[in-house]
């Protein structure tokens, strides 16, 4: 080609590159004539490659006989012949056959801005804009919105690559895995309805499915996004069937994976059914719903191997359940993150559930034993995965997930029965538990100081979100665990003395890392809402440190010890600070001091 010709091309490809939006709609001159499109050296399928192109309208022979999307890019010089103007291209054709294929498609309203919020330093959370939508097929966006957000928390399928393959050869058994996919995907953006999405998924899994993993997959993804956005029936009754389902393959033996030659595949396997069994434990303990224990199956499936291993599709050979206790007795710690989080959904199951439904009798017994199993396991998760953050940005979401189970567990243990579930604004008022544990307890730390275990554990949840990635990788489900967390320092301000600025921004940004998860679950949103107004009830904004939050009338003040109204709360964080009086809580860039000025007023005040 001579330089004439390249030059020729190299500005036909930017002009291309700049003349329309990433959504594929008209640039803001959008009446103006369409004389400006013309075809340029090659479609952008051939471009691509590199190879040459006959440049035939609408698609060129290529294309055709490739059975590919043939479509051109836009120039600034126009084509005067309206025929052949009208029969040029500039989006990708969609298709309805294709088993990604979703029956809705980009909405057409102009593109919205970045909605961020003030959100602690290093997380983000934006909503999905049409600035920010690179011009691919609507099928290959939503694929990689469920992999990029929902799957980090719960890695069953396949990695994508792999995923695509398995599709490619098979597709009819793929075809309700890949609507569930399509509806959860299209949950992370805005200019696709969810709506049609959501009702093809819902059909599809009240109908008659085949007995196969792909359908154990989809109903286990469809009833997680049904818990997040609070249907709760159709929560507990396609968890229902997928445990059904699976109990019937024998997905809960070691033989069923085992018996798969892929090892992609078979380690697909193992975390379809440890997924089913994080699903079970969460449920139980917020007593949505009824659905079949798997607590109840007996199993011996091998334990997963580590996220990086599944990704690169060089799975090593797993090790049993047996082998794991095995080697925590002689103290081995080199174990997969989904190893740990198996092992704390345990303790969770075993032991944290049955101390809520105990008889006073046997409580004592049952708290000690669970809070001392969650004190192990947090004390044997090695130092260096507890970064979470390699040294690549790579972000540790599993074991994210397991260390949040364990604070929230520690918290589980001393909030009482009665106020369990998601109601917080009814069960607020009935108070904390009573018991020993409501004490401060002397924690050697830094300083020695009172500090009391709940706050501790509040304060250890909160200190994951010192790393940075964003709110929409986290679980459907986060908000639960949240409002253990934010319950604990509402008691804190509002019934134990220890009102403090610091507690006070901590409910804060809680809330709005509730609200930016909101976005896409709606069970966020709702906690979020209740917290506010619970703390819109009970905190009044501070007036000076003598001042004690939840009481309006004076004569009540004589009733209130006296070192409660006059002794600052002596306290040391969690995260090996000085003392409380002197030191500012950094919290990934979290400054929180006791001694500036109240500023949280938007939440207690309308």
């Amino acid at each position: 080609m001579s330089r004439d010709n390249e030059n020729r091309a190299g500005s036909l490809s930017r002009q291309g590159s700049t003349a329309s939006s990433p959504d594929g709609s008209e640039p803001k001159a959008a009446n103006r004539s369409k004389a400006n499109i013309r075809v340029s050296l090659a479609c952008v399928q051939c471009r691509s490659k590199h190879v040459k192109c006959d440049a035939t309208l609408p698609a060129c022979n290529r294309c055709q006989q490739e059975d590919k999307p043939c479509f051109y890019a836009k120039s600034r010089r126009g084509i005067r012949d309206p025929k052949k103007r009208s029969l040029i291209s500039d989006k990708p054709p969609v298709t309805s056959n294709s088993p990604f294929l979703p029956t809705s498609n980009f909405s057409s309203s102009s593109p919205s801005a970045h909605s961020f919020h003030d959100l602690p330093s290093g997380w983000s959370v934006s909503s999905m804009s049409s600035a920010t939508i690179s011009p691919k097929n609507e099928k290959e966006l939503l694929l990689d919105l469920f992999y990029s957000y929902f799957h980090p928390s719960y890695p069953c399928l396949p990695p994508k690559r792999f995923f695509y393959k398995h599709v490619e050869a098979d597709p009819d058994s793929y075809h309700f895995l890949l609507s569930v996919i399509n509806f959860c995907g299209s949950l992370y953006a805005n200019q696709i309805p969810s709506d049609d999405l959501r009702e093809t998924a819902y059909s599809a899994a009240c109908g008659s499915l085949p007995f196969t993993v792909q359908s154990v997959q989809g109903l286990l993804i469809l009833s997680i996004a049904a818990f997040g956005e609070m249907k709760f029936e159709h929560h507990a009754g396609w968890a229902n069937r997928a445990v059904s389902i699976a109990v019937e393959l024998g997905m809960n033996h070691k033989a069923f994976a085992d018996g798969i030659s892929d090892s992609v595949l078979a380690e697909s396997y193992r975390r379809t059914w440890w997924c089913l069994t994080f699903q079970d434990s969460t449920r139980n303990l917020c007593d949505v719903g009824t659905t079949l224990s798997i607590a109840d199956v007996d199993s011996d499936v091998d334990l997963p191997c580590e996220e990086w291993e599944y990704e690169s599709g060089i799975i090593p050979q797993p090790i049993s359940q047996s082998q794991y206790e095995t080697q925590v007795n002689l103290g081995h710690t080199d174990f997969s993150s989904m190893a740990y989080l198996i092992e704390i959904c345990k303790i969770q199951t075993d032991l944290v559930l049955p101390y809520n439904e105990a008889p006073n009798s046997k409580k004592p017994e049952l708290f000690e034993r669970a809070d001392a199993r969650i004190c192990d396991w947090l004390r044997r998760v090695p130092k260096w995965k507890k970064n979470l953050v390699d040294p690549d940005g790579i972000v540790d979401i599993v074991l994210y997930h397991g260390i949040a189970i364990a604070h929230v567990n520690r918290l589980r243990l001393r909030q009482s029965a009665p106020r369990s579930g998601l109601n917080i604004r009814e069960y607020f008022p009935l108070g904390p538990a009573k018991g020993p544990d409501r004490k401060g307890q002397a924690v050697k730390s830094f300083g020695w100081n009172p500090h009391p275990i709940d706050i501790q554990a509040a304060n250890g949840y909160c200190d994951l979100f010192r790393h940075s990635f964003p709110t929409k990788t986290l679980r459907a489900v986060f908000a639960i665990g949240t409002l253990r967390v934010a319950l604990a320092y509402l008691d804190a301000c509002v019934f134990l003395g220890l009102d403090s600025q610091v507690f006070r921004e901590r409910i804060h940004r809680l809330v709005q890392i509730l609200t930016a998860h909101g976005e896409t679950w709606a069970l966020s949103r709702k906690v979020a809402e209740d917290i506010k107004v619970v703390a819109k009830e009970y905190l009044t904004p501070r007036i000076s440190q003598t001042w004690r939050p939840g009481v309006s009338e004076p004569e009540v003040w004589a009733t209130v010890s006296s070192s409660l109204l006059h002794e600052p709360p002596n306290l040391t964080p969690n995260f090996g600070l000085g003392t409380y009086a002197q030191q500012v809580y950094q919290v990934g860039g979290w400054a929180m001091n006791d001694s500036w000025p109240a500023n949280l007023t938007d939440i207690y005040q309308a």
